[in-house]
């Protein structure tokens, strides 16, 4: 197994301040670096981790969880007994609110280079303090239908600049709405947003903009997020076949609307292709086969329909997965 597909399975299964048996061990695992300022633009802490076994351990990788995180080690061979500072920096950026940011560090013993990778787990947690703080940190809008209308509500909380007003809110789709108290001044402020879902489906996101009296204070960004989908959908959204080889293929039908459905039927428009209904707990599957080679098919279509008024009919099409 190659060493980045180890360690990602090692890592997931380790937690968060995993401590290996009998090797690299460390007895501060976790650094609260409490309330900063976003003007420190970062900071900077040094663990120590020790050889608790009784043979030598090679550091194989480093791997922060995040791209705002970087590690290193100047030692990466530790004998018995030996200590090794691993130096970390934390790259604020953006960032805002309550952070948890993890570095994980794998090793093996050195005579034994087929061992399986174990690993330990640093972090660091606390909070980074702007004049105004976002809550969420971005708005999650969940699932909509094409063409539909979302509404998020972000708190715009007072950090290290004190109380302040609102003055405009404003989103990048013109077509939003932002609905707030204006010229109020007070440490909380609630934002409604209303955001038309796009027509086509997909995942979508945008952002606001909260003008503030605080002087010098740019504007406070608020991103939102989610995604169209469609009343009922296939997954995946076509039947994939190969050109040169017989048709057997499947998708199946869901509602990420958590709708009640079932289908009805589904043909080809292809009478050479066959249809078959299935349904396995919940899950409805549609598959397709035909004895003729897929290249006959590049303009196929299977109609499905099901009982719910928002998705009585549903095309999926055939399309080539291959090159030739």
């Amino acid at each position: 197994m190659p060493i980045s597909r180890q360690f990602v399975r090692l890592a997931a299964v380790s937690g968060l301040v995993a401590l290996a048996r009998g090797g690299l061990v460390c007895e501060m695992p976790a650094f609260d670096f409490g309330l900063r300022p976003d003007t420190d633009r970062g900071l900077s802490h040094t663990f120590e981790i020790r050889n608790d076994g009784a043979e030598p351990v090679v550091i194989v990788e480093i791997r922060p969880t995040c791209d705002c995180l970087t590690a290193d080690m100047a030692r990466r061979t530790l004998r018995p007994g030996d200590r090794a500072p691993v130096d970390v920096h934390f790259d604020f950026g953006k960032l805002a609110g309550g952070q948890h940011r993890v570095i994980h560090v794998a090793f093996r013993p050195e005579e034994d280079p087929s061992a399986p990778l174990q690993v330990i787990s640093l972090a660091l947690r606390g909070s980074i303090v702007t004049p105004v703080l976002r809550e969420p940190d971005t708005i999650d809008l969940g699932t909509l239908l094409p063409g539909g209308v979302a509404t998020g509500t972000v708190r715009l909380i007072s950090g290290r600049a004190g109380p302040f007003a609102l003055r405009a809110v404003g989103l990048t789709d013109a077509s939003g709405r932002a609905d707030y108290t204006a010229g109020r001044t007070a440490t909380n402020h609630v934002v409604r947003l209303r955001v038309p879902a796009p027509d086509r489906s997909g995942p979508f996101a945008g952002m606001a903009l909260a003008e503030t009296d605080l002087e010098g204070m740019p504007p406070v960004a608020i991103a939102y997020r989610g995604r169209v989908a469609p009343m009922i959908e296939a997954v995946p959204p076509v039947f994939g076949i190969a050109r040169g080889a017989p048709v057997d293929a499947r998708v199946s039908l869901v509602s990420a609307h958590r709708a009640a459905f079932a289908p009805l039927s589904a043909q080809a428009t292809d009478p050479r292709l066959s249809t078959i209904l299935t349904r396995e707990g919940k899950v409805f599957q549609i598959r397709v086969t035909s004895t003729v080679p897929g290249r006959e098919f590049a303009d196929a279509l299977v109609r499905v329909t099901t009982d719910h008024p928002l998705g009585r009919i549903i095309e999926i099409p055939v399309r080539f997965i291959d090159s030739q």
